[in-house]
């Protein structure tokens, strides 16, 4: 589906003293509890709730849910739904609504990890313009104004679709909440794979080591002490190719350069401290290997008691040869081309003086550029923008 009404179009450096969506720090530390209270509902097998009353709160959502729904013909077989009349699950399963359900066709039809809205922002438009005769009805009936949703993931002839309707008093979802939401959006992909394998398989000897290897990106499980939980197929074959990197016989994480080491144990031990305290911020390590560098986001797993909170780290393996996507950067950071370029730079693990080299630039003018990114998008550190940075783009 072409989306390029529905996105943030990147603006040129003429038009940088204009408005940009920004992350406040309160809004950053929301963001942070929300990805928490996501992987928090993968310690038991009773859905997402949990995580949907935060995001209900957090983007005044009216209703929505993580649905299951076949390719041809779209039929809804299983899901996780919030807002909704008792029995709503059971009547929809039954329906033959899903066929004629626009938010769901949209959002099956978005490339992966993506969020898109019916309105874009547009506070001109309702969403009563756009629906059909049998979604309208139901829209005008419980007041709904505007929607979001994104394809989770595509398998065997199911989509996986997440989406959040929202009351018309609340108007439009905004640049800033859409912002939030493609943020959001790997750590959904993430949950709702390791969930559906952990708690929705056939075999009843499914555990976390089996449902991290469904996942295709390499991740990584610690607990408490710092120690590897689990690490799947995809984790264990970068850390093989990369050379530097190593799991030692006393299950941690290793390098041959003790003092990396040094560095990801404390980054792993800081990132479970400050989980007891409920800072939830993720930090971000580059390791360079010749033409590759790999950036590892640790982020904290908060379960019911503090003795078992443990760190997810995933890795990312990015090439310093190819061109990266500035017009992507452009647009999830709201930048311009200089400062795309420079963000570029950031995801690659270089300073502001590596990127003054590089870019044949006075530091200052990186700096500069530095800090329009941090302002533009509301961040308080550096770390901060490029834990995001890596997220968003890896």
């Amino acid at each position: 589906m072409k989306t390029q009404d529905l996105t943030m179009v990147p603006r040129s450096d003429q038009d940088a003293s204009l408005p940009f969506p920004s992350l406040d720090g309160n809004t950053l530390q929301a963001y942070n509890k929300l990805v928490s209270t996501l992987y928090r509902c993968l310690h038991d097998n009773t859905g997402f709730q949990s995580f949907f009353d935060a995001f209900q709160q957090h983007f005044k959502a009216l209703q929505g849910g993580i649905l299951g729904v076949t390719s041809n013909p779209q039929r809804m077989v299983y899901g996780w739904t919030f807002g909704y009349p008792e029995g709503f699950e059971e009547w929809y399963i039954n329906s033959d609504l899903p066929e004629k359900d626009e938010a769901l066709t949209r959002y099956a039809q978005l490339p992966p990890r993506q969020f898109d809205s019916f309105l874009g922002g547009d506070s001109s438009r309702t969403i009563l313009d756009i629906l059909g005769p049998e979604s309208r009805a139901w829209a005008e009936a419980v007041g709904m104004g505007d929607s979001a949703g994104m394809l989770v993931t595509r398998e065997n002839g199911t989509n996986v679709v997440f989406m959040a309707n929202r009351h018309q008093d609340f108007g439009p979802y905004t640049d800033d909440e859409l912002l939030q939401m493609n943020l959001l959006a790997p750590h959904i992909e993430n949950a709702v794979a390791l969930h559906l394998k952990l708690y929705q398989s056939n075999s009843d000897n499914e555990n976390l080591a089996m449902a991290l290897n469904h996942v295709n990106k390499p991740l990584v499980v610690f607990n408490a002490l710092g120690s590897i939980a689990q690490a799947n197929d995809a984790a264990r074959n970068l850390l093989t190719h990369t050379g530097n990197l190593f799991i030692g016989e006393d299950q941690r994480l290793h390098s041959s350069d003790k003092r990396l080491s040094r560095k990801l144990h404390d980054a792993i031990s800081t990132c479970i401290v400050h989980s007891h305290k409920g800072h939830l911020d993720t930090r971000t390590l580059f390791i360079h290997n010749g033409p590759e560098r790999l950036a590892i986001c640790l982020t904290p797993l908060v379960a019911e008691s503090v003795e078992n909170n443990g760190v997810l780290a995933e890795l990312f393996s990015f090439d310093i040869e190819p061109v990266p996507d500035l017009e992507r950067i452009q647009t999830l950071f709201q930048c311009t081309p200089a400062e795309a370029a420079v963000a570029a730079a950031l995801i690659q693990g270089l300073g502001a003086g590596a990127i003054a080299e590089e870019k044949q630039i006075s530091i200052h003018t990186a700096r500069q550029h530095i800090k329009n990114l941090l302002a533009k998008n509301g961040y308080r550190k550096q770390t901060e923008l490029v834990a995001m940075l890596v997220r968003a783009l890896g």
